[in-house]
């Protein structure tokens, strides 16, 4: 019989987006507020306020940060390097995001195993059809539009462990999709539906070391869960959560074996799960050609 697994309880309190383990911290980008925070796991986290909201962001190369607020990209740097906070000066933009649509504004991204940033926009009003986006942004080539359906909101963006598939939410949330992807290109293939996940939607997903998805989900009347989908698209299993608005989970801890997941509506999830080991978060490259 399959060892049950739950999550501990709720390491802290806080309402979470997107989420990162980087340098033994957890980093994520608070749902409530305009703010990135930090935590080693001891104590109040710490916290880095920003101009807009903070929908996704990256680690650098160099050490600084790639960060999604609302309709721009920004790379900040951390003071001194290796803090657990950003420095005082503003952010520098980098890259305006669909800036001739006022109705949309980043929704999701991460950094693909390549050193370039995937990201996509969601619709600011929820009831008006789908708009959003998906953009590859790089030092080299500046932002370079993705040949994929448009959205409601780009969630779930994510990448096998060799980089040559993207995965991504489909239309409202309730399908998962695959498709090639070639990097230095920005081009994308033929686009597969990798799972269908019924009443629920994608709140984020990762892979681990063995290229199985692991997804949030929310699902309207039921707490939230993780569910573990083999690299064919074969649902493993559900682990359930005590929240029922998880985001994007994350691998972290000494040796990537703890898998976290955190919620909007409120706490930082973990569990280890036997013979599971996540992946490194890829960094940003942030050098100039």
């Amino acid at each position: 019989m399959e060892q049950q697994v739950q999550p501990e309880a709720a390491l802290c309190s806080a309402s979470i987006g997107a989420l990162l383990w980087h340098d033994g911290c957890w980093w994520w980008s608070d749902a409530a507020t305009p703010a990135l925070k930090a935590w080693r796991g001891k104590g109040p986290p710490e916290n880095s306020r920003l101009p807009e909201h903070l929908a996704a962001f990256a680690f650098c190369r160099s050490g600084k940060l790639l960060l999604g607020l609302d309709k721009w990209l920004y790379l900040a740097e951390r003071t001194p390097p290796g803090a657990l906070k950003l420095a005082r000066r503003l952010p520098l933009a980098v890259a305006a995001v669909d800036p001739a649509e006022a109705r949309t504004r980043i929704s999701d991204g991460c950094a693909d195993r390549h050193g370039n940033f995937v990201l996509g926009t969601g619709n600011l009003n929820p009831d008006s059809p789908p708009i959003g986006s998906f953009y590859q942004y790089s030092q080299r080539f500046g932002l370079r539009r993705l040949a994929l359906p448009t959205v409601a909101a780009a969630h779930g963006i994510g990448f096998s462990p060799d980089g040559g598939t993207l995965y991504f939410a489909g239309g409202d949330g309730r399908e998962l999709l695959e498709t090639t992807y070639d990097p230095a290109r920005a081009e994308v293939g033929r686009i597969n539906r990798f799972a269908s996940l019924g009443a629920a939607r994608i709140g984020g997903l990762t892979l681990d070391a063995a290229a199985n998805v692991w997804i949030a989900l929310r699902e309207e009347g039921r707490r939230g869960r993780l569910a573990q989908f083999a690299a064919d698209g074969t649902l493993l299993r559900e682990l359930p959560l005590p929240a029922s608005q998880p985001s994007r989970p994350a691998f972290g801890g000494a040796h990537l074996e703890h898998l976290a997941a955190g919620a909007l509506d409120g706490g930082l999830h973990t569990m280890e799960i036997a013979g599971v080991q996540g992946l490194a978060p890829s960094l940003f490259d942030d050098a100039a050609d």
